[in-house]
């Protein structure tokens, strides 16, 4: 309950909200001030009335605690939050972040002092690229998200912050079309391990994400109606290997197969038959489609340096899986399909996603049209 002590012509109000977490009463105090002309009984009535608004008030930030230090707030989003919330991969990548590029920074700061401006200047001090950088201030937005969902502060400070931007030449997101049809030629002239081939003509015929491709499992693949469902996604959480759900609910899709697509899975199945007849039980995963020589689920980083020591000396050196599918996507739009249709295709769970990350392509698609409306009215 509020207390009141009067003072002079004014009323003192103090409403005590309990304990921080260093054992300190939390204190919140206001001096109400009658109107003039009010007779000493009213006053009292009008501050005992006031002290009650007051009180109710305080008590919407019974939970407040700003002299919590970052790092406890940070503890209870990666014991409460994450294991409900994220998927395992994520919280993984999060807690690593913080680990290494935000509790050495922030963690011993206690959230009243993290302002704006102090975040600005946090982010600009980074060593890191500024994809890195952009990536570790998530992390902290969503841990402040949750403080002002529990009530831990009052608001984010990370409204308005100011991240870096990379100031050097852009680089290229995608090959383009003659680059592409020189990629091909080299999967099909080089000597290499065919199993890897076919991985990286997979994720160029379909435009999945890497952990799509190597979570991909027989009975995702019909070959029947030529389809290919995409039902799960593989990823390596601490060295270990966990097939889960795709990344977000419109990432479960069907994609349509063509013959050539259709052949190089076949050659894949017969490929996985083959091994796995040859280890037996030792084959720890016949039912998937990509997989280790012994049988077990292929380590994404293992096709990633794959890919580096087969392009490494040819104009293909910073080729990446991820950007393998920006080319499908490049060649779809290129092609006139409908952006609706790519996004649908591609997994994204909002059109406006696909518009955002493929700007220069439509730009460049428009041009392409208005160029083919004026030659037809020539």
């Amino acid at each position: 309950m509020a207390t009141i002590t009067k003072r002079g012509d004014t009323f003192r109000i103090k409403v005590s909200l309990g304990y921080d977490t260093e054992h300190k009463q939390i204190v919140k105090s206001t001096t109400f001030k009658p109107p003039q002309g009010v007779t000493p009984k009213k006053a009292e009535k009008l501050a005992q009335q006031f002290a009650y608004d007051f009180e109710n008030k305080c008590k919407d930030y019974t939970e407040l605690n700003e002299n919590m230090r970052f790092s406890e707030l940070a503890d209870w989003f990666f014991e409460n939050y994450a294991p409900i919330e994220l998927k395992p991969s994520t919280a993984y990548t999060y807690k690593g972040q913080y680990n290494n590029h935000i509790k050495p920074v922030l963690g011993n700061m206690k959230l009243k002092e993290i302002t704006t401006p102090k975040l600005t200047r946090i982010m600009k001090s980074y060593d890191l690229n500024p994809q890195t950088v952009k990536k570790v201030y998530v992390v902290i937005q969503s841990i402040f998200r949750r403080g002002v969902e529990q009530g831990f502060i009052r608001e984010s400070p990370c409204h308005n912050v100011i991240l870096p931007k990379k100031r050097d030449e852009k680089k290229k997101m995608s090959l383009n079309e003659s680059e592409i049809k020189r990629f091909m030629e080299l999967l099909d002239t080089k000597p290499w391990d065919e199993d890897f081939k076919r991985i990286i003509k997979v994720l160029l015929y379909t435009g999945m994400r890497s952990g799509e491709c190597l979570g991909l499992m027989w009975e995702d693949i019909d070959f029947e109606e030529m389809t290919i469902t995409i039902n799960h996604n593989l990823t390596d959480i601490g060295g270990k290997h966990k097939l889960g759900s795709p990344k977000t609910e419109s990432s479960h899709r069907v994609i349509g197969m063509s013959e050539v697509l259709a052949s190089i899975l076949r050659e894949q199945k017969a490929y996985i038959d083959k091994m796995s007849a040859v280890l037996g039980k030792k084959f720890a995963h016949p039912e998937m489609v990509f997989t280790s020589a012994l049988g077990n689920y292929r380590d994404r980083q293992s096709v990633y340096h794959s890919l580096k020591r087969f392009t490494k000396g040819t104009e293909f050196e910073d080729l990446t899986l991820h950007k393998l599918r920006h080319c499908n996507a490049t060649l779809l739009l290129n092609s006139g399909v409908d952006l609706k249709v790519v996004s649908e295709h591609l997994g994204h769970r909002d059109i406006n996603i696909t518009a955002d990350i493929y700007a220069d392509v439509l730009k460049s698609t428009k041009s392409k049209v208005a160029d083919l409306i004026t030659l037809k009215l020539s």
